[in-house]
């Protein structure tokens, strides 16, 4: 066992939420009433932040939300796709990308998942009475897998896809300013804050992780396969111990979080043991008259 499990709700994001921004809103041309739009033409409908793709020749006059016959939801426009629950989706911008949120609630938790390209992330905190609370970098340059001179120069290296922080001040009123610098193919997944919540003594040995492909194949008469990378997910099951004081407490908050994204961080050696998702199942067992046990089931988002 080691750290407690750490469960972080995030808090929506809103158009009020979001103060600004260098991330451009112009994936494609605002839909307008006035036009007419032939069949796979792209819009985007900036009340809603998403993409639409006309799925009709002649489409005169139809609103994409309340036309899906007329219009197919493509995603997220290109700013807010790192605000959906789809770990998959990425923001991408090249080499810099600069988000300030204002959270309505106090936040002490922030992660950034699935991101690529990255060289850094800053994140700061302020205050508009109390001044600059919080200013943190993480450097997430690729370092090779272990220590060593030969490794330094000859080994294989790698970038850590996640970033998360579990320090921040937690006080209302805060702006929490995030800043990602990188290379031409800076990319996030998911910018997420939140509160946290500790939960029992720390995760026994033996949690496992298992990973959902959502690659396709196809097959030809003569036997050869085309191969289709898809999305994945990486859910997690571990079993966390919990004093018999907390356990109806731990219980129930846990089950607020049916249906709910959350970032489950079981520890924070290994990133195999965090996951953005939901819990699937919680059985609960009372195993002395101390301890009790909760195995988590989590599924993760795409």
């Amino acid at each position: 066992m080691s750290t407690p499990l750490i469960v972080v709700r995030p808090v929506a994001i809103t158009d009020a939420t979001l103060i600004s921004t260098d991330v451009p809103e112009a994936d494609y041309a605002a839909w307008n009433i006035l036009t007419t739009y032939g069949l796979g033409d792209r819009v985007i409908v900036t009340a809603q932040h998403k993409v639409y793709e006309s799925a009709a020749a002649g489409n005169l006059g139809n609103t994409p939300a309340s036309s899906p016959t007329l219009w197919i939801e493509v995603s997220p426009t290109n700013r807010w796709k790192l605000f959906d629950t789809s770990n998959s989706t990425q923001t991408a911008k090249a080499s810099s990308m600069t988000y300030t949120l204002r959270p309505a609630q106090g936040v002490n938790a922030l992660a950034a998942l699935n991101v690529t390209g990255a060289l850094s992330v800053r994140v700061r905190v302020t205050h508009p009475t109390l001044g600059s609370l919080y200013d943190v970098t993480t450097n997430l340059a690729s370092t090779p897998a272990e220590p060593g001179w030969w490794q330094w120069f000859f080994g294989l290296r790698t970038a850590p896809p996640i970033m998360v922080a579990t320090d921040l001040p937690g006080i209302l009123g805060c702006d929490v300013i995030v800043d990602f610098t990188g290379t031409a193919d800076l990319a996030v997944g998911v910018l997420m804050v939140g509160e946290q919540r500790a939960i029992g003594l720390g995760v026994e040995q033996g949690a496992s992780v298992s990973l959902r492909d959502f690659s396709t194949y196809t097959e030809n008469r003569f036997g050869d396969m085309v191969l289709s990378q898809g999305a994945y997910a990486k859910d997690l099951r571990m079993r966390v111990p919990v004093p018999e004081a907390q356990i109806d407490d731990v219980f129930e908050y846990l089950t607020t979080l049916r249906a709910t994204p959350a970032l489950f961080i079981g520890s924070r050696r290994r990133r195999l043991l965090t996951t953005f998702g939901f819990i699937q199942d919680v059985p609960t067992s009372m195993d002395t008259f101390s301890t009790s046990g909760i195995d988590l089931y989590i599924k993760a988002l795409t």
